[in-house]
């Protein structure tokens, strides 16, 4: 019932991450289980910040701490999440938080997202320094209940708590996001998704609200 995983990556003479997890299930019975988990990633500059500076955007160097950064000049930095999932058949719901350390940004590793399947919502990037995001989310298989074949559905609700010292670093404002995924498998090999984002933002500190906005998705994925 453990699972364990460690990651290594690095980019030479610019920066490296490390990341462990651990999952452990636990049978309650009745069909329940409930899994908690924790991931740690540990990001090391080995000379990327001096060139990039602090923030993703690419804007905080020498004068990060204007922009709310401690050091600029460094991609030192670590992210901790933690998460609760409980499942029973078609059933999955999970509650889960991720904290970024006060430092620097965290640079997503090879285009993956740091707090996927923790608190990572439809088209969000909150691996900002300091950032605090807890998360809810259920998935539900209607056709492995027996409902409707072939279809499932998610929601998600995130709370992102941004630090309002770093927007003139690029840093967006506190935001609530609903991120509904819909799905419908056509063939083995062919599905369709809609994929709905709605974002509630707070205005940024200059009084205007740049973050809120509605997206919406409708996908055809063939897996040859």
């Amino acid at each position: 019932n453990l699972q364990l995983d460690l990651t290594y990556g690095s980019v030479p003479g610019l920066i490296s991450s490390i990341t462990g997890e651990v999952n452990y299930k636990v049978d309650m019975g009745n069909g329940y289980s409930l899994t908690p988990g924790v991931r740690y990633m540990k990001q090391m500059d080995n000379g990327g910040g001096v060139i990039g500076g602090a923030g993703l955007s690419g804007t905080v160097t020498a004068d990060g701490a204007t922009k709310g950064y401690k050091d600029g000049n460094t991609l030192d930095s670590s992210l901790a999440m933690a998460r609760l999932v409980l499942k029973k058949g078609p059933l999955k719901a999970q509650v889960a938080y991720s904290a970024v350390a006060d430092e620097a940004d965290i640079v997503a590793p090879w285009r993956g997202f740091p707090t996927g399947g923790y608190t990572r919502a439809m088209a969000q990037y909150n691996w900002r320094a300091n950032t605090k995001t807890t998360a809810a989310e259920v998935h539900y298989d209607f056709d492995k209940a027996g409902m409707i074949s072939g279809f499932s559905a998610t929601a998600r609700y995130a709370m992102q708590d941004f630090d309002e010292a770093k927007q003139a670093g690029g840093v967006q404002a506190d935001s609530n996001i609903l991120h509904v995924d819909l799905r419908q498998n056509i063939t083995k090999d062919l599905y369709a998704k809609i994929r709905v984002g709605l974002v509630d933002a707070d205005a940024r500190t200059s009084g205007v609200d740049k973050d809120s906005y509605n997206e919406y998705r409708f996908e055809l994925n063939y897996l040859f």
